[in-house]
């Protein structure tokens, strides 16, 4: 149940993103709007993630989830609708994108969260491996459907990312896989103070969310992917869904190797190795001048955002005691999350410099932040 629920959702993910984008590209032809647009989930979240946290850790998990997931499902069909009508204006997607990044904001940390109830920590390197292997299947699949969807017409696409996460929030219910909330007389701001301290104070966990803020400079590269597609190498919308599908074709490569061998590779020099060839690759995607090129580029992406996805969350998981896991991996998604952020930020960029000079600034900001984090903390090199 919770495998279909996981490649559902993060099929819809993938529709949803390319699907929006496009949109807004194709309505405006502008990138800095196109980036605005998809900028406003990851601004809901990073505003109330906090508060998501703290729920996960005070309430029935699977419960959370199928509410949120369903409050998605309809936002999806709102957007349907006003498609189909006709009526639907580029900016009409910003109210209904903060609603859905807010339900993501309550939804992301107890999904993670609910994974350790349903596998144990012991399992938890072996399952986040298998993971991120079915969320990438659903990244080749969900781009390459969500072109197809976007020929048949902008309001189909939606009608089926409703249909996603109604069936997502569907199998959730079906699990009931049930924790301990957190026995509290304490009101929710005591609590997330409590965690604010506590990662502060771990310094294993302190690097880590310092590192995920980077990720502002990788989702600067977003904006890039279909304005180069469109723009340069002169693609349609399914030329656009094979480009991400690269991306996904690689990230599976990655999942399910370190699932095989998960058990041999120290996670904190997967995160180094994440890091590396996350920059290399957006280097090669920013100077590639065929298709070939690109799609290579894109699919270096791809695995290292695999070894990034395993490495990170897996390593805050087994360090935050239970207690408090709710609560760190919502300060997680707070700073990972500031991806969405780079939608925004490259999109202006690519408008005012160019593609080139954009990716190259984000190069530059990621490697100083997440190098900077990797080096002043040694137990973070030496996880294992």
């Amino acid at each position: 149940m919770l495998v279909l629920s996981n490649l559902a959702t993060f099929a819809g993910y993938q529709i949803r993103n390319m699907a929006q984008a496009w949109i807004v590209l194709d309505k405006t032809d502008s990138a800095t709007l196109m980036g605005l647009v998809n900028a406003m989930p990851g601004i809901a979240i990073i505003s109330i993630s906090l508060i998501g946290g703290a729920l996960a850790d005070r309430t029935e998990r699977w419960q959370l989830l199928w509410r949120t997931k369903a409050i998605i499902a309809s936002m999806a069909l709102l957007t349907a609708v006003l498609l189909t009508a006709g009526v639907l204006e580029w900016w009409h997607l910003i109210p209904i994108s903060l609603m859905t990044g807010a339900m993501f904001a309550l939804h992301n940390p107890t999904s993670q969260a609910f994974a350790v109830d349903v596998v144990g920590r012991e399992r938890l390197v072996s399952a986040s491996s298998l993971n991120t292997g079915i969320s990438m299947t659903a990244t080749i699949a969900g781009p390459s459907a969500g072109g197809a969807l976007l020929i048949l017409g902008f309001d189909t696409a939606f009608y089926a990312l409703a249909g996603l996460y109604a069936f997502s929030a569907f199998m959730i219910f079906r699990v009931r896989t049930r924790h301990q909330p957190v026995p509290s007389g304490r009101n929710m701001f005591s609590d997330i103070r409590q965690g604010l301290g506590y990662a502060y104070r771990t310094p294993i966990i302190r690097a880590l969310l310092i590192l995920g803020s980077s990720a502002i400079f990788m989702g600067m590269m977003q904006p890039a992917i279909p304005v180069k597609v469109k723009d340069v190498l002169g693609l349609s919308e399914i030329g656009y869904g094979v480009m991400l599908g690269l991306s996904g074709a690689g990230a599976l490569i990655g999942a399910f190797s370190l699932f095989a061998f998960s058990n041999k590779i120290r996670k904190g020099h997967l995160l180094i190795f994440a890091m590396l060839v996350m920059n290399i690759s957006t280097a090669l995607f920013a100077v590639a001048p065929n298709i070939f090129l690109s799609g290579v580029a894109m699919t270096l992406q791809g695995l290292a955002f695999a070894s990034w996805m395993i490495s990170v969350p897996v390593l805050l998981q087994t360090t935050a005691s239970e207690e408090m896991r709710g609560r760190v991996m919502s300060l997680y998604f707070m700073t990972v999350l500031t991806h969405q952020l780079g939608w925004l930020i490259g999109g202006m960029g690519i408008e005012a410099f160019g593609i080139q000079t954009t990716l190259f600034i984000g190069i530059t900001g990621s490697l100083i932040v997440s190098g900077t984090a990797i080096l002043m903390t040694p137990a973070l090199r030496k996880a294992r």
